[in-house]
């Protein structure tokens, strides 16, 4: 009987462990750290001589989990701002995002869904290209992406074709 009461109370408290660290994670300061990690990820200056995939993995590295990090390294993710503003000569900027919060996972994880608002500008021109995606943020002593994903746009595929 006694075993069974230290079980239960274990299982209680590992429960309520878990729903404090998904609570302590309020949608502001999520919406800040998201909007963070997107600024450092995307703005690209000097489009004829910008950031390497490898120096902004380097300058979000800290808003992202290692596994995270190393998959978007692996799948060159952070190489797409650099070259798409290589190719059109234009820099870029991030002016906004927008976040919603699809479901608390059993982990302590939250699932958010997304939206960048992107300006692709230079002295002559702009356009804003609006990006959608997905990432699951935890919070084990401070915000960490545990999974980032981005559906392409028709903008940048064809910009990343283009050579300036």
């Amino acid at each position: 009987m006694r075993k069974m009461i230290g079980i239960l109370l274990l299982v209680v408290m590992m429960f309520g462990m878990t729903s404090c660290s998904s609570e302590a994670m309020n949608n502001d300061d999520v919406k800040t750290f998201v909007k963070e990690y997107k600024t450092e990820q995307y703005t690209i200056e000097n489009p004829d001589d910008p950031l390497t995939g490898l120096e902004i993995g380097e300058k979000v590295k800290p808003f992202l989990s290692e596994e995270e990090l190393e998959n978007l390294m692996k799948n060159r993710v952070f190489s797409i701002a650099p070259t798409i503003a290589k190719n059109i000569g234009k820099s870029v900027e991030l002016e906004g995002v927008r976040l919603e919060k699809e479901q608390e996972n059993d982990n302590g994880s939250i699932d958010y869904t997304y939206t960048l608002k992107l300006k692709y500008y230079d002295d002559h021109s702009s356009v804003v290209v609006a990006k959608k995606g997905e990432l699951t943020i935890k919070n084990n002593d401070g915000l960490k992406i545990t999974r980032d994903w981005e559906k392409p746009t028709e903008f940048e595929q064809y910009a990343i074709l283009q050579s300036h």
